[in-house]
């Protein structure tokens, strides 16, 4: 069967959903609350960088997509990412998105010294370090001494999953709405009233429609690429291993989802061997 992406609906959209989560962050005073809450600082102002902006190394190719990207007042650069599904690398994913941060921050021929101070902060629909603990954070210092390790950057990894409730009541809020997209849930704090609200509003306004639309059908473009990808990753090892029919299968798996032309064009052989195989019963 080949494999079937669909589109949420925006009225259906929940907040651990990556457009839903940059409308809601986009504002100014949830986001505001959301960082004075969860670090104890105070904000005076807020000024949004591009969202979802996207970073990409001239050496490499991995491109960076940032869900919320800004500075305070202060020029402190904050990262906000939205993770509803467990990946198993946000360790390293940190260090990445660390390095394309402090690269596009520093100009060149800058002294580091005036690096940004930094934040990266991952709320996760999910116990990544399997602690328990609803806000867990990044801390290093040298081996066998007591001494910390400062380089002005700070990782913070928010669990919905939470078993301890080690944090303040509109994280805590916060993170329940992130878990279970409950917007009829009596919220108490002003950050976990103004998300809910937010979240309602996004999900009626006819005028975002077309923009998520965009988004959302560039998101199952790139999804479908990687599957395509995957299978023909899957054709190369098969060829090598003799294994005609898992060749076949794939080239079937593809048939509703690519037209021939790019199925022949993808896998290097003839329209006609592509049909062939098509056609068959």
């Amino acid at each position: 069967m080949p494999k079937q992406y669909t589109i949420t609906p925006l009225s259906e959209l929940s907040l651990k959903s990556d457009f839903m989560f940059g409308q809601v962050m986009r504002s100014e005073e949830i986001c505001r609350l959301f960082l004075e809450a969860l670090l104890g600082i105070e904000i005076q102002r807020i000024e949004f960088l591009d969202r979802q902006k996207e970073m990409s190394d001239s050496y490499e190719y991995h491109g960076i997509r940032l869900d919320v990207y800004l500075k305070d007042d202060k020029g402190t650069v904050f990262n906000v990412e939205i993770q509803a599904d467990r990946k198993d690398d946000l360790p390293r994913r940190v260090r990445f998105y660390q390095s394309g941060i402090d690269r596009n921050e520093l100009p060149k021929g800058a002294d580091f010294a005036s690096l940004s101070e930094s934040y990266i902060i991952f709320v996760c629909d999910f116990d990544y370090f399997h602690i328990g603990k609803a806000v867990g954070e990044r801390i290093a210092f040298l081996k066998d001494t007591n001494v910390p390790y400062e380089d002005g950057s700070h990782v913070y990894f928010l669990n919905s999953r939470y078993t301890e409730a080690n944090a303040g009541k509109p994280i805590l809020e916060f993170l329940d709405l992130v878990r279970t997209n409950d917007l009829e849930q009596p919220y108490e704090t002003p950050l976990g009233q103004m998300a809910r609200e937010r979240i309602q509003e996004v999900r009626s306004d006819k005028a975002l429609e077309v923009s998520y639309m965009t988004y959302a059908q560039k998101m199952m473009d790139e999804r479908r690429v990687g599957y395509m990808d995957g299978l023909e990753d899957g054709r190369a090892e098969g060829i090598e291993k003799g294994m005609e029919k898992g060749f076949k299968d794939t080239i079937i798996a593809l048939k509703d989802i690519l037209d021939p032309t790019v199925i022949a064009e993808r896998f290097k052989i003839s329209m006609e061997q592509v049909m062939d195989i098509l056609n068959q019963k």
